[in-house]
């Protein structure tokens, strides 16, 4: 117990000893000391709540928060933060278990499982995807929209990244992380060392990759243990040609993958993967992909500026210092493309509420968060909030910054768009795609026949 807590007790004791009969009474004369009891008490009674008090009058609550997000990245890091900030300043019986599931692919099996158990975590990363759509119609995960406004919290955050988390039809899955765009990182030295400049388009990104293999350097660092990351490359093509409107078409099983434009990004992927992914891509994690390029192994890395901590020169060798560039997607060869955004713009996988034990504790939570999210990021990564700050003031990021302000559209992605079946069939073929285990035509075909299979039903429901 605190000091002021027994100064309490003891005056307490004192005032309860004095009104009793026999017990320091001395008849009807008020003897000095008794003047000094009656003083001390009007005294205690003015005082405020001690700070032990405060304490107890707040509510105890542990929440459960199932991430993909590592360790090391800035998500991860800011969520310490926030909840470190949120129990110094108003609640210090709150606290959040994280439990991090190491690849994407695991984690989402692990929250499927989860949920179909009934035990679904109160906050877990969740992208707008047909899935999440269910789990908020299936009321399993909370529509933050009358939170948000119960709060004002809507013009708090930018629309890109809280738009991210945001399904079509208004309804709020999940807050924002940050503000990132992806972008190919590059090893200056190596480009400059095999007689190479940044790429302009498709012809010149595949030209570039065999001059850096023919120069002795591994062209390109990937995941494929996270096959988002492959599926990119896919998209990089699709979305050029055919703008979203191709990826919505596939997943409503308007559209085939075995078309010009499908058939063109599958043989680009395989191009990539049996000629310039490092060796044993299919195997390597999202931090062993990271890891790879940021230590001089590979002269290009396409990830989010969630990555961009690990590109500053505090955090690399000697000789990688000062050597990492960065430059946008590629585009057609020829002609206008359709798709004209030259960089996907989102935030880091947001975050979901569970329904189930979502309260007003949660709710107050929130309201923190959204409050203090860009204090929290800071130093980390690019705040999703209005006027948030930098993450630091090197050019890189001075840069990228100069870069995200010039956002023309939202270019969506294969992993969320599609029916589950059909994404996580895809995700496993395109691996298989890109090590050439598998040709374009049954790549294409497979695909298809999945969605044709699941997509009616799926999407009908």
């Amino acid at each position: 117990m605190k000091k002021k807590s027994i100064i309490a007790v003891c005056l307490a004791a004192a005032m309860i000893m004095s009104a009793l009969p026999g017990c320091g009474s001395t008849g009807g004369k008020v003897t000095e000391s008794q003047e000094q009891t009656s003083q001390e008490e009007v005294l205690q009674e003015s005082i405020p709540a001690s700070e032990d008090e405060a304490v107890m009058d707040q509510p105890e609550k542990k929440m459960t928060y199932v991430t993909c997000i590592t360790p090391q990245q800035s998500g991860y890091i800011s969520m310490e933060n926030i909840v470190k900030m949120y129990q110094e300043q108003v609640n210090p019986n709150f606290s959040i278990d994280i439990q991090y599931i190491a690849d994407k692919p695991a984690y989402l099996q692990k929250i499927k499982t989860l949920v179909a158990s009934n035990e679904a975590p109160d906050m877990f990363n969740l992208d707008t995807d047909p899935y999440a759509i269910k789990l908020l119609d299936q009321g399993i995960v909370v529509d933050l929209s009358e939170t948000l406004d119960k709060y004002g919290l809507k013009d708090v955050f930018l629309p890109a990244p809280l738009g991210w988390g945001t399904t079509k039809d208004g309804r709020q899955v999940a807050m924002p992380i940050d503000f990132s765009i992806e972008v190919f990182w590059y090893n200056k030295k190596m480009f400059e060392e095999a007689g190479v400049t940044i790429p302009k388009t498709h012809s010149e990104f595949l030209e570039v990759c065999e001059k850096l293999k023919n120069a002795g350097y591994t062209p390109i660092s990937v995941s494929g243990k996270d096959n988002w990351e492959i599926l990119r490359y896919l998209l990089m093509v699709t979305y050029r040609y055919g703008e979203n409107d191709f990826l919505y078409d596939l997943a409503q099983g308007k559209q085939k993958m075995d078309s010009e434009i499908g058939r063109k990004a599958a043989g680009f992927v395989q191009e990539l993967g049996t000629k310039y992914f490092q060796s044993g891509f299919a195997s390597t994690d999202y931090t062993g992909a990271s890891n790879y390029f940021t230590g001089g192994s590979a002269a290009m890395y396409y990830i989010g500026t969630w990555d961009l901590p690990f590109m500053q020169d505090d955090q690399l060798s000697d000789d990688m210092k000062g050597n990492i560039g960065y430059f946008l997607l590629p585009t057609v060869d020829e002609g206008e493309p359709v798709g004209k955004s030259n960089f996907i713009s989102n935030s880091t996988m947001p975050i979901a509420f569970g329904a189930d034990k979502f309260d007003s504790e949660t709710e107050r939570f929130i309201e923190f968060y959204a409050n203090h999210i860009s204090e929290a990021t800071s130093g980390l990564a690019f705040s999703p909030s209005v006027n948030g700050t930098l993450p630091n003031e090197t050019e890189l990021t001075k840069a990228i910054y100069e870069d995200m302000q010039k956002s023309s559209g939202s270019i969506k992605l294969f992993d969320i768009e599609l029916d589950p079946a059909t994404n996580e069939l895809i995700g496993k073929e395109v691996v298989s795609l890109a090590l050439g285990d598998i040709s374009v035509d049954e790549f294409c075909s497979r695909v298809d026949a999945s969605i044709e299979e699941n997509a009616a039903s799926y999407f009908s429901e």
